[in-house]
C-alpha cells in the first residue's frame, strides 16, 4: 500500500494543518499525523482521499471523504463522508459511513450505519445496532447480536445472529452454508424477531424468524417462526408445532 504524502506533525490544544492536494486537518484536543499513523483525541476533522497505515480516533471525528488504511480503530462518535477501505477495523461507539465499508475483518460495537454495501473477506462481528443500505457479502463469517437492517441481501460462509428486542430486517434474503438465527441470551422475553424473504443454506436453525421460503439440507424451525411460502429440505427437517406455515415441509433432491 502506497501512503499519501503527509507531513509528520503534532497538534496540541486547537490547531490545523494544511495538506496540499487533500485539505485541512482541524483538531481540538491532540493529534499525531504522519503517512504511517494518524491519531486524534477530542474533536477532529480529517481530509478525505488519504491512504495511511493506521487511523485511531477517540472522541468526535469526521473524515471528509474516502479513507484507506491498513488498520482503523474508532472510539466515540465518527462520521465518514465517503467509503472506508481497510484491512481491519475496530469500533466502539457510533459510526456513520455514507458510502461503502470494504475490509478483511470488522469488529463493531454500538451503533453502525453504512449507506452502501459491506464486504468482508474474513469476518464481520457486530454488537448493538447495524444498518447497511445495500448488500453484505463475506467469504467468511458474519455474526451479530442486537438488531440488523439490510436493504439488500446477506451472502456469507456462515451467518449467525442473536436477536435483540427490536425488529431486524434483511429485505432481499440470506444465503450461507450455516445459518443460525434466534433471540439472544439476555433477551429473556424472546421479543426480538427477524423478517426477510428467502433463506438458503446447508444447515439452518431459525427461531423468531418471519420469512417466505426456507431451503436447506438440514433445517430446524424452532418456536416463534412464520413461513409464508415453502420449507424445502434434502436430508432432515424439524418444525416446532407452533410454527405458522402455509405448506407442509417438502423433501427435495
Amino acid at each position: 500500500m502506497e501512503y499519501s504524502e503527509i507531513p509528520t506533525s503534532k497538534i496540541s490544544g486547537s490547531g490545523r494543518l494544511t495538506v496540499p492536494g487533500y485539505g485541512v486537518f482541524r483538531i481540538s484536543g491532540s493529534g499525531r499525523i504522519s503517512p504511517e499513523f494518524i491519531k486524534t483525541s477530542g474533536s477532529s476533522k480529517i481530509p478525505g482521499g488519504l491512504t495511511v497505515g493506521e487511523v485511531k480516533t477517540s472522541g468526535s471525528s469526521t473524515i471528509e471523504g474516502d479513507i484507506e488504511a491498513e488498520f482503523i480503530k474508532i472510539s466515540g462518535s465518527s462520521s465518514v463522508e465517503g467509503s472506508v477501505t481497510c484491512e481491519d477495523i475496530e469500533k466502539s461507539g457510533s459510526l456513520r459511513v455514507q458510502k461503502d465499508l470494504n475490509c478483511k475483518s470488522a469488529q463493531l460495537s454500538g451503533s453502525t450505519s453504512v449507506g452502501g454495501f459491506g464486504r468482508f473477506e474474513k469476518q464481520m462481528r457486530s454488537s448493538g445496532s447495524i444498518r447497511f443500505g445495500e448488500d453484505i457479502k463475506s467469504e467468511g463469517n458474519v455474526r451479530f447480536s442486537g438488531t440488523i437492517e439490510v436493504e439488500g441481501s446477506v451472502t456469507a460462509k456462515s451467518f449467525e445472529g442473536r436477536l435483540g428486542r427490536k425488529e431486524s430486517n434483511i429485505r432481499e434474503g440470506i444465503e450461507a452454508d450455516y445459518i443460525d438465527l434466534r433471540p439472544g441470551r439476555n433477551n429473556w422475553r424472546d421479543e426480538g424477531y427477524l423478517v426477510t424473504t428467502d433463506i438458503v443454506g446447508k444447515e439452518i436453525i431459525l427461531e423468531n424468524v418471519d420469512c417466505h421460503n426456507v431451503t436447506g439440507d438440514k433445517v430446524r424451525i424452532l418456536s416463534g417462526c412464520s413461513i409464508s411460502g415453502k420449507i424445502q429440505y434434502r436430508e432432515s427437517v424439524e418444525v416446532d408445532p407452533g410454527t405458522r406455515m402455509e405448506n407442509e415441509p417438502d423433501k427435495i433432491e
